[in-house]
């Protein structure tokens, strides 16, 4: 883990009352974010951060208010927000020869919530943690119920790149990737496939029942 600081971001938010103003900045170690071509509000759907007690109670906080929050990462500057409701996940971290552990805090947006199985059945784009073809696959399969082999992976994922179905998001340490498209229409491509032999399914063996 030499040099990992070099990996991180920043992450700040300032809430101004009447009679105070509150200015808090964590260490940023992942991130998903789309951020617009334009200046404009960054959407923010995976936040990974720590610090002390109180800079992540604080950054948890304001997440849940919808708060902005500026991102500092290799030069760059941007703003964005989480959405309404995200989901938090905490956790302490132990270090040596330090008497109080470290917060951890994971704050997910709705969009990347719901990619679990039945959470949103009628989306048409889908944010993946992780853009390699065995995870795009497993996961669309689990999302949207689809029927497939693990073997399709690679020539799934290039589909999904000759369509233009896929796309990559700005992200700190890890390669997410949004992939557009319905059950329906993830469903007509792995038929095509199919009917083309592109892809294949192993016969049953005699006797076997389905």
């Amino acid at each position: 883990m030499q040099n990992a600081h070099v990996r991180m971001g920043r992450l700040k938010f300032i809430k101004q009352t009447r009679d105070t103003i509150t200015e808090v900045a964590v260490h940023l170690e992942r991130l998903i974010a789309e951020v617009p071509p334009e200046r404009g509000e960054a959407a923010f759907h995976l936040v990974s951060v720590f610090g002390g007690d109180q800079e992540i109670g604080a950054v948890i906080a304001a997440a849940q208010e919808g708060l902005r929050f500026q991102v500092e990462w290799q030069g760059r500057q941007f703003i964005g927000t989480l959405g309404e409701k995200p989901t938090v996940f905490r956790a302490s971290l132990q270090i040596p020869e330090r008497k109080r552990p470290v917060r951890h805090a994971i704050l997910i947006s709705t969009a990347l919530a719901e990619t679990t199985l039945g959470a949103n059945a009628e989306a048409r784009r889908t944010i993946l943690y992780d853009g390699a073809p065995e995870f795009v696959l497993h996961r669309l399969a689990v999302r949207f119920g689809l029927p497939v082999l693990p073997e399709w992976a690679e020539w799934f994922r290039k589909e999904l790149d000759k369509r233009e179905l896929i796309e990559p998001l700005l992200r700190i340490n890890c390669h997410a990737v949004a992939v557009k498209g319905t059950k329906l229409r993830l469903l007509r491509i792995l038929s095509q496939g199919l009917r083309r032999q592109q892809i294949t399914m192993a016969p049953c063996s005699a006797g076997a029942t389905l």
